[in-house]
């Protein structure tokens, strides 16, 4: 399928009015079967949705690593059936957002009201010059965002370079995709950072958190309680990264 399509516009610039095209991202629902039951409908980039499945699955907690997936198949055009080796029980007071992450993410709200996110033990320390390096590469490397404007980016780093990267219309959708493929590659997460075009709301900390990584570094900015979570998960925070400034939200300890 197409991630862009090509559409006529009316471009206008003060007193001048012109017809032209413009490039647009495509956005379609991705439906998950979970063991044959429908389990979620996720508006996306119609890109790496495997990625995002598992992304997403394990962000939900309903799988702890890539051996709980016995298969993972495009049935139809955006359906995807995932068989697990293990059952799950659909609870409907787990309430779930499925959007494509503007206003609404997609982790359980029992996550915070349970307590179950746990402190990171992992004290690594990253350079700030490094940061700001790998921001400016960061933010050059969406070439889908130069043609439409319309994605957001995610990406895991280790101190210096960028090791995995994704797009999507949702940045929840961008960081779910990454972590998929750290799933599916058995990365060890707990030395490396994610970087997010987007701002840093409470359910992207909760999905670092389950990932079991320990700074998240932004060109946007934190939410309070997404700051209130980080510093009960040992995570820090960094935002409005730009140029040769950025700002530390918590746990600056993490930062030199």
């Amino acid at each position: 399928m197409n991630i862009t399509k090509e559409i006529n516009i009316r471009k206008i610039n003060k007193d001048k009015q012109e017809d032209a095209t413009d490039l647009i991202i495509e956005e379609v629902p991705l439906e998950l079967f979970v063991n044959y039951k429908f389990y979620a409908a996720l508006m996306c980039t119609p890109i790496e949705v495997k990625e995002l499945a598992i992304g997403f699955l394990f962000s939900e907690s309903i799988i702890s690593s890539i051996n709980s997936i016995k298969s993972i198949e495009e049935k139809y055009e955006n359906r995807l059936c995932i068989i697990l080796d293990h059952e799950i029980i659909m609870d409907a007071s787990n309430v779930s957002a499925l959007t494509s992450g503007c206003g609404s993410g997609s982790v359980h709200i029992k996550s915070l009201e349970e307590g179950s996110i746990k402190s990171i033990e992992s004290n690594c320390t990253f350079a700030i010059k490094d940061i700001l390096s790998t921001m400016s590469e960061f933010n050059n490397k969406s070439e889908l965002f130069r043609q439409t404007g319309g994605v957001h980016s995610s990406c895991i780093c280790n101190d210096n370079s960028i090791l995995l990267f994704s797009e999507d219309i949702g940045r929840h959708n961008a960081l779910d995709k990454v972590i998929g493929k750290a799933l599916m590659s058995n990365m060890d997460l707990r030395n490396k950072l994610v970087m997010t075009t987007g701002r840093i709301s409470s359910d992207i900390v909760i999905k670092v958190a389950k990932a079991s990584i320990q700074l998240i570094v932004s060109h946007s900015a934190p939410t309070s309680l997404a700051i209130s979570i980080a510093k009960a998960a040992n995570i820090t925070i960094i935002g409005f990264v730009r140029g040769n400034k950025m700002n530390i939200y918590c746990n600056e300890y993490r930062i030199f």
